[in-house]
């Protein structure tokens, strides 16, 4: 009927994914313990070796955009360079603008990369290319509005 408003839920993966856990024949219905600060820490610094091959792999791979690539061989310098924005005397904002500026650009280039080549190169579970991509868009979201922009964009 005309002017009539049809309520359409949009998808939640999210949701989608807890009704599958609840729903898998193996639940015993027991909630799943949470896990200590150590054992996320050591999740996630088991991460570092994966980044850095799927960094490596990919600013070798002609399929990402060649700006993308540079833009991460530039952040890769700066980080190695003694010159900082802040330096790192500074406590906590000295390391924190090179982690921002790391984060920004790992999100750049796995923006413009195609997902078939990321996962492909990607050594980790898929949680922990999630945990990967959740970090640096939480990264890209500290920074000033200008930064944000060009990573939404592409550049």
């Amino acid at each position: 009927m005309a002017g009539e408003i049809i309520d359409i839920p949009d998808p939640d993966p999210y949701h989608d994914s807890v009704l599958a856990r609840v729903n898998h024949p193996l639940d015993t219905g027991r909630p799943i313990p949470m896990r200590s600060r150590q054992e996320i820490l050591k999740e996630a610094l088991l991460l570092v070796p994966n980044l850095g091959k799927l960094l490596f792999r990919l600013l070798r791979d002609p399929r990402v955009p060649r700006n993308r690539r540079w833009v991460m061989a530039a952040v890769g310098a700066y980080l190695a360079s003694p010159v900082d924005l802040i330096p790192e005397f500074v406590p906590v904002l000295g390391t924190v603008d090179d982690l921002l500026v790391l984060a920004f650009a790992i999100d750049y280039l796995l923006k413009a990369s195609p997902e078939e080549v990321v996962t492909k190169y990607w050594d980790g579970s898929e949680d922990g290319l999630e945990l990967v991509r959740g970090i640096t868009a939480w990264g890209v979201e500290l920074l000033p509005d200008r930064f944000r922009r060009f990573v939404r964009n592409g550049g």
